[in-house]
């Protein structure tokens, strides 16, 4: 190989490397997210993962017992979404640097992204606009 090619080679390689070590901290930055929003009241305290799954529901007080049961779903569910929302938007944030410019991380974690804008531009004869 001539040396101009073996330059070209090492770098390659050394890019391919930082971008492995990149992906393995944003891995293990992704499998630590954990939220946890309260009530404004204290009644529900919900702590979500990374893509929003519920991991835990707590009680902090014993308010949620004198509520009827529809404004205690509804507090759950808005507690929940809260939580949901921090998590969601903790993992767009790690994420973003390895995504190609101009998609959006918030986009892909919140399941709104479209696909092809990743690939518009990208891949030789595909287009924005062409399902086929």
């Amino acid at each position: 190989m001539t040396s101009p090619h073996r330059k070209m080679l090492e770098e390659a390689l050394g890019a391919y490397q930082r971008q492995q070590e990149n992906y393995a901290q944003v891995k293990e930055q992704m499998e630590s997210i954990r939220s946890t929003e309260t009530s404004a009241r204290r009644e529900v305290s919900a702590t979500v993962g990374r893509t929003g799954e519920l991991l835990e529901l707590t009680f902090p007080t014993a308010a949620y017992k004198r509520m009827a049961p529809a404004e205690l779903s509804s507090i759950i569910m808005r507690t929940v979404a809260k939580a949901r929302e921090k998590s969601i938007a903790a993992a767009a944030e790690a994420m973003a640097p390895m995504l190609p410019p101009g998609f959006s991380a918030q986009d892909l974690m919140s399941g709104n992204a479209d696909p092809r804008k990743l690939f518009a531009g990208r891949v030789p004869g595909f287009e924005e606009g062409d399902r086929s």
